[in-house]
């Protein structure tokens, strides 16, 4: 349910007025509490990400190393609930996580390694056939030899093939510089903020088993400062306030309130969020967040519309003396749940 001072949303309210809603519930029940102004953005929080936590004072300098732990402990946040991933980042020692997420580590397994499929990003995408056996985990072209390829997948404990990701990262988007040569390159060919935003992210969805709601993910964290003030070094140069993250729960609830039958693509539903977003003057809740940011509204369905994470953060009003009936049936994974 809405928290103190929050609008009931109806069942029948209009798309943009239900997002309005939306963000005054997440206005008072999460921004400034569990996230934003005053509190370490999640992936710089030992306490739910264990040692995946990047270093705020790293992270605000727009470190390479930095950027690298960040980009891979966001990246697996795919395909499992958020909770389920935390714990596993969680109850994995320092020294695992840093054998995945540790640029320096990384960089010297590739020099010492002499697999011919590791010479670029394309070859190793293409060639390298890391999998699941019985084994454990293996690879055709050299069975049986030692690889931070195979140790990778079995730390992630996923798909045959997860284990590429934070090479795939290193190869395509960070050697020798890489990462500083593309941020120059898309700063000097395109002078508006947002459309950077969206460049950068066509660039890290190439990163193996990545894609679009990833490299958003990645992107808006360090150009959307009212999600982590003070922690986002590519702004405002960068501008990541019209990027939007489809994840499971915003889909659903963009589905709930579109018209039956539109498309259901990523692009699409990103597209119709968007459009609808630009509605919402956020300045209505908070006078220190931007008017538009269809990136925190977003965010604030994504928190709403989470059941598992609506329980973590003790936001479960199940037992609460207003009825169901006054919020949103087709949103609420609460209320789905009675």
């Amino acid at each position: 349910m809405p928290g103190p001072g929050a609008p009931l949303i109806s069942e029948h309210t209009e798309p943009a007025d239900a997002l309005r809603r939306v963000a005054a519930w997440y206005f008072a029940n999460v921004y400034g509490k569990a996230e934003g102004p005053g509190t370490l953005p999640f992936y710089s929080d030992p306490s739910r990400v264990g040692a995946f936590a990047v270093e705020p004072s790293e992270l605000a300098r727009g470190e390479s190393q930095a950027l690298f732990r960040l980009f891979v402990a966001l990246s697996m946040f795919q395909a499992l609930r958020d909770v389920v991933i935390m714990r596993q980042q969680r109850t994995m020692t320092a020294e695992a996580a840093d054998s995945l997420a540790s640029s320096t580590i990384l960089e010297l397994q590739l020099e010492r390694h002499d697999c011919e499929h590791l010479s670029s990003a394309d070859l190793f995408e293409s060639r390298c056939d890391v999998h699941k056996c019985k084994r454990g985990v293996d690879c055709r072209s050299r069975p049986g030899t030692e690889c931070h390829v195979k140790t990778a997948t079995a730390l992630f404990r996923r798909m045959g093939d997860m284990g590429k990701l934070p090479t795939s990262a290193w190869l395509r988007a960070w050697k020798d510089g890489a990462l500083a040569r593309v941020l120059a390159v898309v700063h000097r060919g395109e002078p508006d903020p947002q459309r950077r935003a969206e460049q950068l992210v066509e660039h890290f969805a190439q990163v193996h088993r990545v894609g679009r709601k990833l490299a958003t993910l990645f992107v808006s964290a360090l150009s959307t400062p009212a999600l982590a003030p003070g922690l986002t070094p590519w702004a405002p140069d960068v501008d990541g306030n019209r990027l939007i993250v489809v994840d499971t729960n915003v889909a659903r609830a963009v589905d709930a309130l579109r018209p039956p039958g539109a498309i259901r693509s990523y692009e699409a539903r990103a597209a119709w969020l968007r459009e609808q977003a630009a509605q919402v003057d956020l300045r209505e809740f908070r006078g220190d967040v931007p008017a538009c940011s269809p990136r925190l509204v977003q965010q604030a369905l994504y928190h709403y519309c989470s059941k598992s994470n609506r329980e973590a953060q003790g936001l479960d009003c199940r037992g609460a003396a207003a009825p169901c009936e006054e919020c949103t049936p087709s949103l609420c994974p609460l209320r789905r749940a009675v």
